[in-house]
């Protein structure tokens, strides 16, 4: 069973604003964008934000793809060669938007894609991850996005 355009349309809407959503409350509750430095760790598959090296926030992530401003690419996180095999695993429950949703795009491991694309793609999988929200890691050729799970005790 797939979706129709119009139904993907409309349950991508429906991902997008649950997402808005969701950021607004990490940073209203969290501060997520307040912080000086923050450094994630794949074999935890966790993130930490921190201020004056002392970390003082920590949530469990699933890393969901990265998108490079220089190709105007995304690559899934399960098809990235530069992530643990446990990363990879955990990001592979995302290729189950395919059969949800019909479309292709979620078990392509690699396409071209601008950076509205991108955070689109990652409002699907916040949904689908039941995640809290989403942390962007930026870098000069790619941005790495995370769906951010829960926070850590």
């Amino acid at each position: 069973m797939s979706m129709t355009d119009d139904q993907f349309d409309e349950y991508l809407d429906y991902c997008y604003e649950n997402l808005e959503e969701k950021q607004e409350i990490l940073n209203k509750e969290y501060g997520i964008g307040d912080f000086q430095e923050y450094w994630y760790d794949q074999e935890t598959s966790k993130i930490q934000f921190k201020n004056d090296g002392k970390v003082l926030l920590e949530f469990s992530v699933v890393f969901i793809g990265s998108w490079s401003n220089k190709s105007n690419t995304w690559l899934w996180a399960w098809a990235n060669n530069s992530m643990t095999d446990e990363v990879k695993e955990q990001s592979s429950i995302l290729k189950e938007l395919k059969s949800i949703t019909g479309f292709d795009i979620f078990t392509k491991e690699y396409f071209d894609c601008d950076e509205a694309m991108a955070h689109e793609l990652t409002a699907f999988a916040v949904e689908h991850l039941r995640a809290k929200g989403m942390y962007i890691s930026p870098d000069d050729k790619r941005k790495l996005f995370m769906a951010l799970i829960h926070p850590l005790p």
